[in-house]
């Protein structure tokens, strides 16, 4: 009988310190941040079709910090989502004319 209690103590305490142990693994877990983003719409000069739009796409995407490149050919637009952070207004639009294309300012 001594053995049994014995054993179901024992058990109780590995029990108890393993799920101390698993707290305290939560507790220290950081949470990112959002990053704050900035969003600005580019007129583009010299798009005519949707490869032209896949082109700044993937230009701009090449960048550090976008979140999102949404070109359009018919209203003339490239809307850019991106972290101030890691890129800037500049370097979009250098990406932009890169490709052969002219931001109008």
């Amino acid at each position: 009988m001594k053995k049994i209690s014995f054993l179901l103590v024992l058990l109780a305490a590995i029990s108890f310190s393993c799920s101390q142990s698993t707290n305290k693994k939560t507790e220290s877990t950081t949470e990112a941040q959002p990053v704050a983003t900035t969003e600005i719409v580019y007129h583009v000069e010299g798009m005519t079709c949707d490869d032209c739009e896949k082109s700044i796409q993937k230009g701009v995407n090449q960048l550090d910090g976008i979140s999102l490149v949404e070109a359009n050919h018919e209203d003339s637009t490239a809307r850019v989502v991106f972290d101030p952070a890691k890129t800037d207004a500049q370097q979009i639009a250098a990406a932009i004319e890169k490709r052969g294309y002219q931001v109008v300012k």
